[in-house]
C-alpha cells in the first residue's frame, strides 16, 4: 500500500513538473514570434487570411442589395479630428505571374486572393505602426458585382469611395493601388542589391481641379526618388480618349494611382517598394497634419 502511494505521488510531482516546462516554453515562443513578418513569403501570403471588419451598410449595385463595403482599419487611433487616409483598389485581382501556378501569360494573371490588396494591407500595416488613421477596402469586385464588367471598375470603386466620404468626413487622402502589365525589364529597379518594383502615377484629366492631383502625385514622386533615384518613372496624364479620363480623383484633390510595378515583379519586390511609399506616405501627412495645425489655432 505505501509502494502505491509512493509512485503515486512520484507521477503526479513528475506530471505537474511537466506541465511547467511545456508552458514556460508556449510563452517564451509567443514572446518570440513577430506579429507581422517584414517580407512575407509567398506560402505565407497564400496561407494567411487578412483581418477582415465587415460593415453592416447595405448598398444597391446593379439592382443586387448587398453588404458592400469589405474594409480593414486602424481602428487603434485615438484622435478622431487627425485627416485619414483611405486605400483601395479599382482593380483588385490583378496579380503577378511569378506568384500564380502555371500562369505565364500576363492576360491571366489575376487571382482572387494572391492580387494588388496584399499590398494595399501592407501599406495599412506599416502606416498603422505609426498611428496614422487609415483604411483599406479589399472588395473583390467580380464576386460581389451581378454582370460584373471590367470596364466600370472605376464606378464600382467610386461607390465605394462615395460612400466611405459620407461616413468618414476626415478622408482626405485617396490611394488606388494598381500593378502595371509591363515586362519585368520595364518595372524594375535594382538599388543596394536589391530589386524594386517601380512605380508610376496616373493623373485624369478630365475635370476641374486634376492639377492638384497632378501637384500630389508630383510631391509624392519626388519624395520616393529621393530615397531611391527613379523609382518612380513618371507621372502620366490621361483623358477619355487615352482611358477613364478622371479615375475617382475628382473626389479628393490628395487622389493618387499609382502602379506598383509590373506583372512579373514578384510581391517581395512589390513589398519594398510600399516600404519606401509607406514612409513618403507618413511624412506627407505630418507635414500636412503640422501646417494645419499652425493655419488652426485653438481658441
Amino acid at each position: 500500500m505505501f509502494r502505491l502511494q509512493s509512485s503515486i505521488t512520484n507521477f503526479a510531482f513528475f506530471f505537474s513538473f511537466a506541465c511547467m516546462i511545456m508552458i514556460g516554453l508556449l510563452l517564451n515562443e509567443g514572446r518570440n514570434q513577430s506579429l507581422i513578418e517584414e517580407i512575407p513569403s509567398r506560402q505565407a501570403v497564400a496561407d494567411t487570411k487578412p483581418m477582415i471588419i465587415e460593415e453592416n451598410t447595405t448598398h444597391t449595385m446593379n439592382n443586387q442589395k448587398t453588404s458592400f463595403l469589405k474594409k480593414e482599419t486602424n481602428s487603434g487611433t485615438s484622435n478622431n479630428t487627425a485627416p485619414q487616409i483611405m486605400i483601395y483598389h479599382s482593380h483588385n485581382r490583378e496579380s503577378w505571374i511569378p506568384e500564380l501556378d502555371h500562369i505565364n501569360s500576363p492576360d491571366q494573371a489575376f487571382d482572387s486572393e494572391i492580387n494588388v490588396t496584399l499590398l494595399g494591407s501592407y501599406l495599412l500595416n506599416k502606416l498603422k505602426s505609426s498611428d496614422i488613421p487609415v483604411f483599406h477596402s479589399n472588395i473583390d469586385y467580380p464576386s460581389r458585382i451581378s454582370n460584373f464588367n471590367y470596364a466600370k471598375s472605376y464606378s464600382y470603386s467610386k461607390q465605394t469611395i462615395t460612400q466611405e466620404l459620407k461616413m468618414h468626413q476626415n478622408v482626405k487622402y485617396l490611394f488606388d493601388l494598381h500593378r502595371d502589365s509591363q515586362e519585368r525589364e520595364k518595372t524594375t529597379i535594382l538599388f543596394k542589391n536589391q530589386n524594386y518594383a517601380q512605380v508610376y502615377f496616373v493623373v485624369g484629366t478630365n475635370h476641374p481641379n486634376w492639377k492638384q492631383n497632378m501637384n500630389f502625385a508630383e510631391r509624392i514622386q519626388e519624395s520616393l526618388n529621393e530615397r531611391i533615384p527613379n523609382l518612380s518613372k513618371g507621372i502620366y496624364q490621361k483623358d477619355k480618349t487615352s482611358g477613364n479620363g478622371e479615375y475617382n480623383q475628382s473626389l479628393s484633390g490628395n487622389s493618387a494611382l499609382i502602379e506598383i510595378g509590373g506583372v512579373e515583379n514578384s510581391l517581395e519586390e512589390s513589398y519594398r517598394t510600399i516600404e519606401v511609399l509607406a514612409k513618403v506616405i507618413q511624412d506627407i501627412w505630418l507635414e500636412d497634419r503640422s501646417q494645419l495645425a499652425v493655419s488652426s489655432p485653438s481658441v
